[in-house]
């Protein structure tokens, strides 16, 4: 086959192309400090840059959800230990007014006193993080605890709280949860039924009664709360612990999570970021590579007449 100096022509120009393609190849990593610049340059490396892209995204979130969470548990622990420390002042006002030794008068003011503390109960009751309600299970825009304007009992979601039943039992499972990772969830704090107790049991009706008993009552009706108030301390506590728990769970995930990131985000980078003294070391033998093509291609031009006159 007789080659043609045509076909010279084209070859040298479609090498030449080739040649200035992967100058700006180079050219554009270290412009732009990432070597993946379309996915031709590197298939496999594109595919796991995009896996570890979304596991990036989705510890973002879980992240975000720990956080949210820590929280929630930290607001509730706060209300846990104002909740036991409002007991122990009702334990000892319910102590020091069942002795015998204070008369109508002064078990009234211990009275006004247990009045602030029965009050600071309902407080902590809708305690708020941002503009939700922690403590009313799925119901968080809206105060979970109100009072009965006629009767002044106390209600959890519009359900009388005073009295045990089963409408008040099922609040205890409609608590928020947060997921935390793959199939992974935590409840986001108590609802109100586990924080202040149903029934008898519900620590704003015990110092309620122990108000009443106060005001209107003797001694031995107040010495009566004792045991109560006890009992719903010993609640406290053991929901106390349990918070602590769930806290320490989310801070060892954290921590997990913090080193996750570390690790995608050192795998990401050796996929996607530019070596820049490779870079620069390629880009120096490509342009090199150009260069001397252009030199070359001045001699692979068709002779003229005046060549051979020379």
């Amino acid at each position: 086959m007789r080659i043609t100096n045509a076909m010279i022509s084209n070859s040298y120009l479609k090498n030449l192309n080739n040649n200035l393609t992967e100058l700006e190849r180079y050219h554009n990593q270290l412009a732009t400090g990432n070597k993946l610049t379309k996915l031709s340059d590197d298939p496999i490396g594109v595919m796991s840059s995009m896996q570890v892209r979304t596991k990036l995204g989705k510890l973002a979130q879980y992240q975000k959800n720990v956080d949210t969470a820590k929280t929630w548990h930290s607001h509730t622990e706060g209300a846990l230990i104002e909740l036991n420390r409002v007991l122990q002042s009702a334990y000892e006002a319910s102590l020091k007014a069942s002795t015998g030794t204070l008369n109508q008068s002064d078990r009234r003011a211990v009275a006004e006193e247990v009045k602030q503390l029965r009050d600071h109960v309902f407080m902590l009751g809708n305690t708020k993080v941002g503009d939700k309600y922690i403590f009313g299970g799925y119901n968080t825009s809206k105060a979970p605890f109100t009072l009965d304007p006629l009767t002044g009992t106390l209600n959890y979601n519009g359900i009388n709280a005073t009295v045990e039943s089963l409408q008040l039992e099922a609040e205890t499972s409609k608590s928020l949860s947060f997921e935390i990772g793959f199939d992974i969830t935590i409840e986001a704090s108590l609802t109100g039924v586990e924080l202040l107790g149903a029934g008898e049991h519900n620590i704003y009706h015990i110092l309620n009664g122990l108000y009443d008993a106060l005001q209107n009552g003797s001694a031995q009706d107040a010495s009566g709360y004792i045991e109560r108030i006890l009992g719903a301390q010993e609640n406290v506590l053991a929901e106390l612990a349990v918070i602590g728990g769930k806290t320490t769970r989310l801070d060892l995930l954290e921590n997990r999570y913090a080193e996750d990131e570390l690790n995608f985000t050192g795998i990401k980078s050796a996929v996607e970021d530019t070596d820049q003294a490779e870079a620069v070391m390629q880009y120096k033998m490509a342009e090199s590579v150009y260069l001397f093509a252009l030199k070359v291609g001045s001699n692979i031009l068709q002779p003229t007449l005046l060549d051979y006159l020379r």
